[in-house]
């Protein structure tokens, strides 16, 4: 029978007062998301210390108390901190911020789950460091492990960063601690390993609520000695399906580090300016008119290409460059390449070069700035176009939970083929539109066989009805394309029980592994349950 006056009176004592909230205040932020969520948090609790947090959750297991964790609680679009059920005290890892260990030969960094990405880019610069960490499209300081444990991407090398970690330290809802892969030994092998000896069990803590990730080694990418920064753009929509298979056939025996991402124009306009509510009349989604002169003054297509390639050597970049260029002729429009050279001369001229491409050069320069760039694992905190819909300027110091943004990003799972990737760019639009909101789409080719389609439904939380219409849009949405078998690669609160049904005993398997490792349930009840 769960006690919760009991349990947070031992928290109290452990963590002290402090570190045991139960302000209004407090509790109604956490219950805030960029939707609307019906679930209520009692109380939030801070631990500083693995050791802490096992006793936190020895606490939760004997008062049967349910607790769920977060790193930093900023996974806008898919619920932010809130929980997956009423009454769980939220455990915040912020407090846990540690990088217990580095190494520049072998390229990894051993860090705890309040650590920033922000937070990781500093050490690295301070350190001298030639080495990166692949950057989020987020915020500067989001968690690197929450990131990762949701299966996040990003831009760079190790885009798939879930699958460049080893070494979880975890506590499991009784309170235990496992170390996977040759963590659970004595040796140097623990940081360099994913798989270790015997069964490799890393892959049970993403995505689930089997245990809590205390720690883990993140592996980095070296910097680049020569690098190109490209961009293209795609005039008519009908040409994607020929560009995506292009980019395909790129990433599968092209240059290996080389990534490449498309964003449709509404995803680019929101990014780059807020809806234009006098111009629109106050109509919804943007007319077309107005939406064809936006595009036309602030020289967006239809579809906009970016993409970075990753060279041991200006020779070595030179051919991977001149491949890509023969992979894409007649495919995309516009191609343009900004070499380290070209960016050094760009700077040094400091004006628009526009004979080098139908882009300003300038602000291409400032996206291969490696200091400046997220290529280059710098955090871009790129929150603006969460405001797209807002009446109000984007704040100085934006919170989109705080301030009302309203965002539900669906993240279907594509094969990397053009003709489906299209089919769920038609898909989605279709029913953005009709839902009278606009269809904002990222395209990420992840690997050379699925391509990730972020696709963002933005509104303003301020008016009345739009969380319904939103809700509505998007159950709509995650209906239509898991019909056609296009699943997301990630879950948000909004998309819990949306999946088909298994055509196997997956679900007793979890629930087996689930009866046996919290036989209480207290951990993350319904998160991405089976």
């Amino acid at each position: 029978m769960t006690d919760l006056p009991a349990a947070l009176a031992a928290w109290q004592q452990l963590l002290g007062p402090e570190h045991v909230i139960s302000a209004t205040a407090a509790l109604a932020a956490a219950q805030t998301a960029t939707f609307a969520t019906h679930q209520r948090i009692p109380a939030l609790i801070r631990p500083a210390s693995r050791a802490e947090l096992q006793a936190c959750v020895r606490i939760a297991a004997r008062y049967q108390v349910p607790l769920c964790p977060i790193s930093q609680g900023k996974n806008w679009g898919y619920g932010s901190r809130v929980p997956a059920t009423d009454g769980c005290v939220l455990a915040e890892l912020g407090r846990m911020n540690r990088i217990l260990d580095y190494d520049e030969k072998l390229a990894y960094v051993t860090l705890e789950p309040g650590v920033t990405f922000q937070q990781l880019y500093d050490f690295l610069a301070r350190a001298g460091s030639n080495l990166m960490i692949n950057a989020t499209g987020s915020a500067p300081d989001t968690s690197v492990i929450g990131n990762t444990l949701e299966r996040g991407v990003g831009a760079g090398p190790y885009a798939d960063r879930a699958q460049y970690v080893c070494n979880l330290e975890v506590v499991l809802p009784g309170g235990e601690l496992i170390h996977t892969g040759y963590g659970r030994f004595d040796t140097p092998l623990a940081p360099l390993h994913a798989a270790g000896v015997g069964p490799q069990l890393a892959g049970m803590f993403t995505q689930s609520s089997y245990g809590i990730v205390t720690r883990m080694t993140v592996w980095l990418a070296p910097r680049p000695a020569y690098f190109h920064t490209l961009y293209f753009r795609l005039g008519q929509a009908a040409r994607l399906p020929a560009l995506i298979d292009a980019l395909q056939q790129l990433k599968l025996a092209g240059p290996p580090q080389a990534q490449y991402s498309l964003w449709n124009d509404y995803k680019l306009l929101a990014t780059v300016q807020q809806y234009p509510w006098q111009a629109a009349g106050g109509r919804t989604p943007l007319p077309d008119e107005l939406r064809a002169g936006l595009c036309a003054q602030l020289d967006v297509a239809a579809w906009n290409g970016f993409g970075g390639l990753y060279s041991c050597s200006r020779r070595h970049g030179r051919a991977e460059r001149d491949l890509v260029a023969r992979a894409l002729k007649g495919k995309a429009d516009n191609l343009t390449f900004v070499s380290d050279t070209r960016a050094q001369l760009a700077r040094v001229l400091s004006r628009p070069l526009r004979w080098l491409s139908d882009y300003n050069i300038v602000k291409a320069t400032r996206s291969h700035d490696r200091s400046a760039s997220p290529w280059f694992g710098v955090p871009s905190g790129n929150l603006s176009s969460a405001y797209w819909r807002k009446a109000t300027p984007v704040p100085a110091t934006p919170d989109p939970d705080a301030d009302g943004c309203g965002v539900i990003w669906c993240s279907p799972c594509v094969p990397f083929d053009g003709r489906q990737v299209a089919e769920a760019c038609a898909i989605s639009e279709r029913v953005l539109l009709a839902h009278q909101f606009e269809p904002n789409i990222a395209l990420i080719g992840v690997t050379p066989r699925v391509v990730y389609a972020i696709v963002s439904l933005i509104y303003d939380r301020a008016v009345p009805g739009e969380d319904q219409r939103a809700r509505a849009c998007h159950d709509t949405l995650l209906r239509e394309l898991v019909g056609r078998g296009y699943l997301p690669y990630r879950l948000g609160l909004q998309s819990i029980g949306g999946l088909p049904p298994a055509h196997d005993d997956d679900a007793q398997l979890h629930g087996r592994l689930r009866a046996a490792l919290d036989p209480h349930g207290i951990l993350a009840p319904g998160r991405y349950d089976a």
